[in-house]
């Protein structure tokens, strides 16, 4: 596969001026194709084998990156998504990041990238409250206190 190589501020552009939002929307089937409904069973499996949980958790609450509650238009739908993840992968060059991987097609099909996508919208916002965690509170209460060596 052959890259073009685009300038740095035309790229920067294009990632944070909207085009992500803009290239998110969907492309009609073709006459005959055929979609299988995404399995989230099978996207659990993919979520952990390609180590999403390392930066998500196993709930997508905790890690360093929730997708629980966050109201973020990356997970905001499917083609949203699965956009998300082709556009990292093609802007990897001209803007490398250690935040995520890359995922190209080549490496997660659009068929397993929905069924990731499936397994994730299955999360449920469950983190009990700061007053039903009384080591928590007791850490708060203690930090909010004056120090004395």
């Amino acid at each position: 596969m052959i890259r073009y190589a685009m300038p740095f501020s035309f790229a920067r552009r294009l990632v944070t001026g909207g085009a992500l939002l803009a290239a998110c929307v969907a492309a009609p089937l073709a006459v005959g194709q055929d979609r299988s409904a995404p399995d989230p069973a099978i996207g659990k499996r993919l979520y952990y084998e390609h180590g999403c949980y390392g930066c998500h958790g196993f709930n997508g609450e905790t890690g360093a990156r929730d997708l629980v509650g966050t109201n973020s238009p990356i997970v905001a739908d499917e083609q949203t998504f699965i956009t998300f993840l082709r556009l990292r992968a093609d802007q990897a060059p001209l803007l490398p990041s250690t935040r995520m991987p890359n995922y190209p097609v080549e490496s997660l099909s659009d068929e397993d990238a929905r069924h990731i996508y499936a397994y994730i919208s299955s999360f449920e916002l469950d983190a009990p409250e700061i007053d039903d965690v009384p080591v928590f509170k007791q850490i708060l209460e203690s930090a909010a206190r004056p120090y004395t060596p």
